[in-house]
């Protein structure tokens, strides 16, 4: 049974009209105008990527020197009469190794800062060396530069001098550049990919 003609000319003009939508949908496409598609998104989701990278290595390597630090002397005793070393004292031992449990929850937040970006990681960072830095100028610099009296009745009394040793200065470069790496990653990561804004889309006119 045929259809009547006035059934294949309207089916006829309904699809010519379908393919006229789809081509006007692919030429929109092809032009870049209103596709679906953010390529500048992604692309701007590289660089935090790379910066939580210098970021988390920064804050690797001011990890390292605080741990570093904890193994090397932090000043030694000369005598003034001898010129000859009296004592050595290490920098951790000056304030019974807290710089190793601190070297170690900032290599941590490093990874997390590598691993997710995490702005929590970031202000960890900052607290740690300032915590750190603290600890070498209150408790470990007092130290390097006292002078006093060595030797026995016995033996004689000389003067001695304290200078201070690499220690020190590891330390607070650890505790520095932890500052530094946590201060720049907040200004550089302050807003996460997830706390922009959706790009607007273009409306699309429906069949």
């Amino acid at each position: 049974m045929n259809a009547p003609p006035e059934a294949n000319t309207q089916y006829s003009r309904a699809n010519r009209a379908f393919r006229g939508v789809v081509a006007a949908r692919r030429s929109t496409s092809a032009d870049g105008s209103s596709s679906p598609r953010q390529p500048a998104a992604s692309l701007g989701d590289e660089a935090p990527a790379g910066g939580r990278t210098a970021i988390a290595l920064g804050a690797l390597f001011g990890a390292l020197l605080t741990l570093v630090s904890q193994f090397t002397a932090l000043y030694q005793v000369h005598s003034a009469a001898t010129s000859t070393v009296v004592k050595t004292v290490g920098t951790g031992a000056n304030h019974a190794w807290a710089g190793i449990p601190i070297a170690l929850v900032a290599a941590a937040l490093a990874y997390a800062v590598y691993r997710y970006g995490n702005r929590a990681a970031l202000v960890g960072l900052v607290t740690l060396g300032v915590a750190m830095l603290l600890i070498g100028l209150l408790s470990d610099l007092p130290p390097t530069h006292a002078t006093g009296v060595v030797g026995s009745a016995a033996a004689g009394y000389s003067r001695a001098v304290a200078t201070r040793s690499a220690g020190l200065y590891m330390e607070t470069l650890g505790a520095v550049v932890l500052i530094i790496s946590g201060g720049v990653g907040w200004l550089m990561l302050a807003e996460s990919p997830a706390d922009r804004p959706a790009p607007a889309r273009t409306p699309q006119m429906g069949a």
